[in-house]
């Protein structure tokens, strides 16, 4: 059996915790309160990443080219070696734009290139 954990804020203080228990994916992976190399660095090895694309401040506020690159440095970053899901943070509200959610679903319909790279 998996386990995924879902917690929205800064839980990186019980991390070692969580994965000494079992935990195998953490969701919601906020950009806004994590750093994103270091928790990496740190747990990516041991934990999936789930989430990570920000429905707070990203796909709310950014342009469609400013979505298009966050993703895919994002799933880069947390991408190499295994471990990540892309997903957005939380549900995607209605104050995302349209033009931005067809963004993310470009960048995560193309993923396979971002791996090629």
């Amino acid at each position: 059996m998996y386990v995924c954990q879902h917690s929205c804020g800064d839980i990186s203080e019980i991390f070692p915790d969580l994965i000494e228990l079992g935990l195998d994916a953490y969701n919601t992976f906020q950009p806004e309160i994590y750093d994103v190399v270091q928790m990496k660095k740190m747990y990516g090895d041991k934990i999936t990443f789930y989430g990570g694309i920000s429905t707070q401040r990203l796909l709310s506020n950014a342009t469609p080219d400013e979505v298009k690159n966050a993703m895919r440095r994002l799933m880069e970053i947390l991408g190499e070696n295994g471990g990540y899901i892309v997903a957005p943070t939380h549900a995607m509200a209605n104050d995302i734009p349209t033009e931005n959610i067809l963004a993310f679903l470009e960048v995560v319909k193309n993923q396979h290139l971002i791996a090629a790279e």
